[in-house]
């Protein structure tokens, strides 16, 4: 609990959009200031004339007025950018702040709490004791989030004594010259630490005071340099680390400005070219760096990836972003990233890392899907923007000319599964034979990933090869073609297909037969060379599905319904909770059959046969709900095994399962 929640004796809550109140406060803090300095030029201009001073002098006091009040509203503006907060329930972007901790008194202690931390922190981290440690460490975990004590902080350290404070503090306890660490025993406490420091970094760059516009302008600029000035020769030491590699392990924890990761990226990618290609050690990092999770800190690239995680929006335009390669011509982020890069092993001994690759996965489905990892679509971020869209094309195109990219690290398909999953509309374009109308049929909110025909199945097929993959797209998509047909069945005045309702749930039925036969032959066809026994759907299956599945049904209505929802959100209301929600709870726990047992679907990937009628049952339990008609059930039954069948001539075209395309 934060030391001020209870400062009054009630809680009222506010909601607050960050990214809106940040450019209030811009807006008031430049006009103000503006207006202060106008009305004070023309007061002392006209008071030779003795005009205007009373009505001037009113005009000073909205200006005083709005001075005064900035304070307020960015301790609201720090207090929201927490991301531990709760969302404010109906409104994308909006999170709940308790306004008894919106205090003038609450500024001040967090001011004095800067000026405490600023004075350990200036200290030589071996000079700290382990009581003053621990005292920073509280001071960062109590007041990242407090204006304006991050601000202060960071500023008055400055970027070269970020970096410097950190990389002592991190190495506290190691044996000098060898960098082994020792049994010091602050150690563990170390984790927090990092994290703490960096919440508190992280909340800084969202300022634009002066000092923090130095620290973020210097911070990129000594990216590529040693963090402190090399000794003496012959013996001296090298002065550390390079920048961006202590930087990027503050970078693990919270929500950074956007504009600052951009500036920092392109930098770091163009340095990390020149690393990576040239004749000397990579990086050539000393000392430890990081002390969370398996991996040693040695590659910048790992933490600058977790920042773009919780960053969508600097995540898209990064991804998006173009820089030289070693020939000299343009190639994107994303292609230098994920086709080219060589990612070095970073594992701490004893063990293996896949952090890096891990963390770029997570990247790339903020830069995708428009909002963090585990997060539930919202309908703004179904609206998918010409940029997101191109980059989902641009991923399913490099997995489907060279699957290797993601089976030899199959870590990433539950990344590219999630991001799938938010796309799936637009894979249904790519897949289905009506070509003429499929942007009808399978309507999106935003912009459409083009994908080619091939591309799709082989992309879909490899994808749903690991299990995590093959669980997220099957549900996702009965889940989104079941609200589909539901609001086909309700709304048809508005569904601009030119078929009736039982000609439209056919095709999707169809679809959907097609869509699950590719993904089931993908996981089928992996679970048989892995030889391994298919475990059933049963009690070990549901729990973690549960968890994750919640998110799922929210995204995949959001992409059914977002595309004809009227102002107020009519439409997607109207649809809340009824086909998806039952198609979801059949997969996980059976559908009724009219007897006391209920009926399990998808309960051995090994059977195709099996995999088959899972797929009609479910897709059938689904036009039943979503249209009460068992007339409707019944032929759509036909047509989705046909849909299946479909995708066995599919699988053999597209090539996606020969040794060209598996890389064996």
């Amino acid at each position: 609990m934060d030391k001020d929640d209870n400062a009054s004796g009630g809680s009222v809550f506010s909601g607050i959009d960050p990214d809106a109140l940040k450019g209030t406060i811009d807006s008031v803090q430049r006009d103000q200031e503006k207006l202060q300095d106008r009305v004070s030029y023309y007061k002392a201009e006209l008071a030779y004339y003795g005009l205007g001073a009373e009505e001037l002098q009113d005009i000073l006091h909205v200006a005083s007025w709005a001075r005064d009040e900035l304070p307020m509203l960015k301790r609201r503006y720090h207090l929201s950018m927490n991301m531990d907060n709760v969302p404010y329930a109906g409104f994308k972007g909006m999170v709940q702040i308790n306004e008894a901790r919106v205090t003038r008194a609450a500024n001040a202690a967090a001011a004095r709490d800067a000026k405490r931390a600023t004075k350990l922190a200036k200290k030589d981290p071996e000079d700290l004791s382990p009581e003053e440690l621990d005292e920073l460490n509280t001071l960062f975990a109590l007041n990242h989030d407090q204006y304006p004590f991050a601000e202060k902080v960071v500023g008055a350290l400055g970027a070269q004594k970020t970096l410097q404070l950190w990389y002592g503090i991190s190495n506290l306890g190691s044996a000098p010259g060898y960098g082994r660490p020792s049994e010091f025993k602050g150690s563990e406490a170390l984790v927090e630490v990092q994290k703490n420091l960096s919440l508190t970094v992280a909340a800084a760059t969202n300022s634009d005071t002066p000092a923090m516009v130095r620290w973020k302008k210097d911070m990129v600029a000594l990216g590529d340099d040693p963090i402190a000035e090399p000794g003496p020769p012959p013996y001296g030491s090298s002065g550390g680390p390079k920048g961006f590699l202590v930087m990027s392990n503050l970078m693990r924890f919270g929500d950074y400005d956007d504009k600052f990761l951009e500036n920092y990226g392109t930098a770091l990618v163009k340095e990390d070219r020149q690393a990576l290609d040239g004749p000397g050690p990579g990086w050539g990092a000393t000392g430890r760096l990081n002390h969370v999770g398996n991996d040693k800190g040695n590659d910048p690239l790992t933490g600058y990836m977790k920042a773009l995680s919780n960053s969508p929006a600097a995540a898209t335009v990064f991804f998006t972003a173009k820089q030289k390669n070693e020939a000299g011509k343009p190639e994107s982020n994303f292609k230098y990233l994920f086709e080219s890069r060589e990612w070095p092993n970073d594992s701490r001994p004893g063990e293996e890392s896949v952090t890096g690759r891990n963390s770029l996965g997570h990247a790339l489905e903020a830069a995708m899907t428009g909002h963090r990892p585990g997060e539930e679509a919202t309908a703004e971020d179904v609206k998918h923007s010409k940029a997101q869209a191109a980059l989902f094309s641009y991923l399913v195109k490099s997995v489907s000319e060279d699957q290797d990219l993601l089976r030899n690290h199959e870590y990433l398909s539950d990344s590219f599964a999630n991001i799938s999953a938010e796309y799936v509309p637009d894979l249904h374009q790519a897949l289905t034979d009506d070509q003429e109308f499929r942007d009808k049929l399978f309507p999106t909110a935003g912009d459409r990933a083009i994908l080619g025909y091939w591309d799709a199945a082989r992309f879909m097929h490899a994808v749903a090869r690991n299990r995590e993959g093959y669980d997220t797209l099957n549900v996702s998509q009965h889940v989104y073609s079941a609200t589909l047909m539901e609001q086909q069945a309700k709304y048809p005045e508005i569904f601009k297909y030119p078929q009736d309702t039982e000609e439209t749930i056919k095709q999707i039925a169809y679809d959907t037969g097609r869509f699950q036969g590719v993904i089931g032959k993908g996981r089928y066809f992996q679970a048989n060379m892995d030889g391994a026994e298919a475990a059933a759907r049963g009690d070990a299956w549901k729990e973690p599905t549960s968890t994750w599945g919640g998110s799922v049904v929210g995204s995949a209505t959001a992409l059914a319904t977002t595309p004809f929802t009227g102002p107020g959100g009519i439409v997607l209301g109207g649809l809340a909770g009824t086909a998806a929600d039952e198609v979801f709870n059949g997969i996980l726990d059976g559908f009724d059959d009219g007897n006391e047992e209920r009926e399990k679907v998808y309960q051995n990937v090994k059977d195709l046969g099996q995999i088959r009628i899972s797929s009609i049952r479910t897709t059938q339990n689904a036009v039943a709900s979503a249209t009460g008609s068992e007339s409707h059930a019944s032929t759509a039954g036909g047509r989705a095994g046909e849909g299946f069948q479909s995708a066995n001539s599919l699988i053999r075209d597209s090539q996606a399962e020969n040794s060209q395309y598996e890389g064996e």
